[in-house]
C-alpha cells in the first residue's frame, strides 16, 4: 500500500520516472534493516558492495551529521546526487524549509525498495522538489532545465549546492559525474535563455516596436490553434540531408502542413517544389531579409511568413506573400496586449517551426533536413542555400562531436548543440509522435528515426485540404479594431516613458545613498567610528531595499526582458555576498559596490530604451495619421 501511494503520486508529477521505477526488477541487491531507534527507522544495505548507507544504531543521525558538516551558507537551491532512504533530503529541508531541491537517482531498484518501505508523499507532492532518474542521462535533461529555470532559482545559479549521497555516489560515480556535467549544461542553457547582453535584447525590443504597424495589420497564429488536430506536419530545414529527400515533398502539399525554416525557402524554389504553407523566421539581423530576395508573389502563393516581430522590418518587406504574427514568450508582447498568440519558441527557425506545428495540433511532426550537424567536408547546409553550402561562420571556431542518427558521432558546433537541446525540451512536453526523417545528422532524443519515405507511407495518407483550411481560419483585423489598437499602443508607449523616468529617479536616489557610504569609507579608511557606522548602515539598509521596488508588473512588462541579463547577474552576486561572507566592513563594502553597479547600469540601459520609445512613438503617430486619413478618404 505504501508503494502504491508513492508511485501514484509520482506518476502525476513525473510519469516517465514512475514507469521506470514500476518496471524495475527487485534483484535482492538492497536490504532494508530496522535500526535500534525506538521507531525502528530502517537503514539500507547494499549487498553487492557490502556497504551500509547509514548505520543500524541511528541512521537518521548519520544524515543529520552529513548536512551539518556541509556548512551550507546559501541553501536556496540544492542538487542531491543519489537518494538512499532520503534522510539527507529530509534533514536539509528541516534546516532550510524554503529550499528548492533536485534529486537525481540512477538506480530504479533502489527507489523501488525505498518507496516500498517508507511514505515519501510529502517530498513527492512538494512543488519545490523535483525527482529525476534514468539509466539514460539525456532523457531527463528537459526536467533539469525546467528545474533551474523555475521561479526564483535563476537568482541562485552561482550558488547551487551539490550534495552526494556517499554510498550512491561510490556505487555509480561515473554516472553521477556525467549527471553533474548535465547539470552544468542545463544551468548554462538557462543563463543563455536570459541572455548575456542587454543591448542584444534591446535589438529585439527595437524591431518589435518598429513593427507595430505590421503587428496591427495582420492576423496572428492564434487563429490557427488546433485546426489540424491529429494531422501530419512537416518541419523543413536547410541541413545537408535535405538534398536526399526533399523531392518527396512534391505531392504532399494538401496531405500535410509544411512549415519551413526561412533558410529553406529558396532551396525549395530552386528544386521546383511548391512553397511551404508557413515560413518561420526569428533572427533579428538584416542578413535574414536577404533569404527572401528575388522571390516573386508566385513563389510565395498561399505561403505565409509566420515570423516573430523581433525580425528587422526589411524581412517582412522582402517576403512577397502574406504574413502571420507569432509572438515569442517575451514580456514585451504581453505588455503590448495586441492578441496574436504566444509560443515558447526556441533559438532557431527550425525550433520555431516545430512549436508552430504543435500549436496547430499536428501529430505526428516529421523533421526533414534538421541535421544540426556539419558534414565531413564542412557543409552545414543543403545545395541551393542562399549563403552557399559552406557558411564559414558555422564551421569556424570549436567543432564538437555529438551522437548521430546513423553514425556513432557527427560534427556540430555550439549553436547547433543549443538547438538540439531545445528540441529535446520541446519534444518532452509534446503530447504526440516526433519522427526524425532527416536521414543523417545529429540525434535528437525523444524522436523516432525512420526515412522520409517510411514516414510518408505510415503517416501521410489522406487529403486534408491544407491551403483552404488555413485561409478560412485566418481573421484579418477590422478597421475599428485597428484604430483602437493604435490608440491603446500610443498610451502604452507614453506610460512606458513615464515609468522609465520613475525608475531612473529611484536609481539616482540609490546612487546618492551610495555616495554617502563611499564618502564615509574614504574619509575613515574603511574604519568608521560608531556615529559614521550608524549613518552608513542606515543608508546600506535603504539601498538594499530598493531592488524590491523592481518587482512590480510594470518593471516586468516594460523593462525586465531588456535588463534581465545584467539584473539577474548582479542579483546573483548580491545573494552570493549576503550568504558567503561573514558580517563586517568587507561584506558591507561589497554589497554597496554591487548595488551601485546595479543602479548605474540600469540608468544607462533605460536611457537607451527611452530613445527607442521616442522613435516608436513617432512611427505609431505617423501610422495613426495615415490610418485616419485613409479612413476619412473612404468616407468621402
Amino acid at each position: 500500500m505504501i508503494y502504491k501511494r508513492n508511485i501514484e503520486a509520482l506518476a502525476k508529477k513525473n510519469p516517465q520516472l514512475a514507469a521506470l521505477i514500476d518496471s524495475a526488477a527487485i534483484t535482492g541487491r538492497y536490504k532494508v534493516a530496522p535500526s535500534q531507534r525506538k521507531d525502528k527507522l530502517p537503514s539500507l544495505i547494499d549487498i553487492k558492495y557490502n556497504k551500509n548507507f547509514y548505520n543500524n544504531i541511528d541512521p537518521y543521525r548519520v544524515a543529520e551529521q552529513d548536512i551539518k558538516n556541509r556548512k551550507i551558507r546559501l541553501p536556496d537551491v540544492a542538487v542531491f546526487l543519489g537518494f538512499g532512504m532520503g534522510y539527507e533530503i529530509y534533514e536539509y529541508l528541516k534546516n532550510y524549509p524554503h529550499a528548492r531541491v533536485l534529486i537525481i537517482e540512477q538506480d530504479m531498484e533502489l527507489l523501488k525498495v525505498a518507496f516500498s518501505t517508507l511514505s515519501y508523499l510529502d517530498l513527492i507532492n512538494c512543488t519545490n522538489i523535483f525527482f529525476i532518474g534514468s539509466p539514460n542521462l539525456r532523457m531527463f535533461y528537459p526536467v533539469l532545465f525546467s528545474f533551474f529555470n523555475f521561479n526564483t532559482n535563476i537568482y541562485f545559479l552561482k550558488s547551487v549546492n551539490i550534495l552526494e549521497q556517499p554510498i550512491c555516489y561510490f556505487s555509480n560515480k561515473e554516472y553521477y559525474l556525467s549527471a553533474l556535467q548535465l547539470v552544468k549544461e542545463a544551468i548554462h542553457q538557462v543563463l543563455l535563455l536570459y541572455g548575456n547582453d542587454p543591448y542584444d535584447s534591446l535589438v529585439g525590443i527595437k524591431y518589435t516596436l518598429r513593427n507595430i504597424p505590421t503587428i496591427i495589420n495582420n492576423p496572428g497564429i492564434l487563429d490557427l490553434k488546433d485546426i489540424f488536430k491529429g494531422k501530419p506536419g512537416i518541419v523543413v530545414s536547410a541541413g545537408p540531408s535535405l538534398n536526399k529527400n526533399m523531392h518527396l515533398l512534391k505531392d504532399l502539399r494538401e496531405k500535410a502542413v509544411i512549415c519551413a525554416a526561412d533558410g529553406s525557402v529558396k532551396i525549395l524554389k530552386n528544386n521546383n517544389l511548391p512553397p511551404a504553407h508557413l515560413v518561420t523566421s526569428l533572427e533579428r539581423v538584416i542578413h535574414t531579409s536577404y533569404l527572401f530576395e528575388g522571390l516573386t508573389e508566385e513563389d510565395t502563393k498561399d505561403s505565409y511568413l509566420a515570423a516573430c516581430p523581433v525580425i528587422v522590418p526589411e524581412t517582412y518587406a522582402n517576403f512577397p506573400g502574406d504574413k502571420i504574427i507569432v509572438y515569442r514568450n517575451f514580456a514585451t508582447f504581453d505588455w503590448l496586449d495586441i492578441k496574436k498568440g504566444i509560443l515558447d519558441i526556441g533559438p532557431s527557425a527550425g525550433n520555431m517551426a516545430f512549436k508552430v506545428l504543435e500549436y496547430l495540433g499536428c501529430d505526428p511532426i516529421i523533421l526533414l533536413g534538421q541535421d544540426l550537424s556539419i558534414t565531413d567536408d564542412l557543409k552545414p547546409h543543403a545545395e541551393g542555400f542562399h549563403y552557399g553550402t559552406q557558411q564559414q561562420s558555422l564551421v569556424q571556431g570549436d567543432i564538437i562531436e555529438v551522437e548521430g542518427n546513423y553514425q556513432e558521432k557527427v560534427k556540430t558546433n555550439i549553436w547547433y548543440k543549443q538547438f538540439i537541446l531545445h528540441y529535446e525540451r520541446d519534444i518532452a512536453s509534446y503530447n504526440g509522435t516526433v519522427i526524425n526523417a532527416t536521414e543523417g545528422g545529429a540525434k535528437i532524443h525523444g524522436t523516432t528515426i525512420m526515412t522520409f519515405q517510411e514516414a510518408i507511407d505510415k503517416y501521410i495518407k489522406e487529403n486534408i485540404d491544407t491551403t483552404n483550411t488555413i485561409k478560412r481560419a485566418l481573421k484579418y483585423p477590422k478597421q475599428k479594431e485597428k484604430e483602437k489598437q493604435i490608440k491603446d499602443t500610443l498610451k502604452k508607449l507614453y506610460h512606458a516613458k513615464k515609468y522609465c523616468s520613475e525608475i531612473i529617479d529611484i536609481c539616482n536616489d540609490g546612487l546618492g545613498k551610495c555616495a554617502i557610504i563611499e564618502e564615509i569609507f574614504g574619509r575613515t579608511s574603511f574604519k568608521p567610528e560608531e556615529k559614521d557606522t550608524e549613518v552608513y548602515k542606515k543608508n546600506l539598509d535603504e539601498i538594499m531595499k530598493i531592488p524590491s521596488k523592481f518587482s512590480d508588473k510594470d518593471f516586468y512588462f516594460i523593462l525586465m526582458h531588456y535588463v534581465q541579463s545584467i539584473y539577474i547577474k548582479i542579483m546573483q552576486d548580491i545573494n552570493n555576498i549576503k550568504y558567503s561572507k561573514d558580517d563586517g566592513i568587507e561584506k558591507d563594502t561589497m554589497l554597496f559596490l554591487k548595488h551601485r553597479e546595479l543602479f548605474s547600469v540600469l540608468i544607462g540601459l533605460i536611457n537607451k530604451l527611452v530613445e527607442e520609445f521616442n522613435v516608436s512613438i513617432e512611427i505609431v503617430e505617423k501610422y495613426q495619421e495615415e490610418f485616419l486619413a485613409e479612413k476619412e478618404n473612404n468616407k468621402n
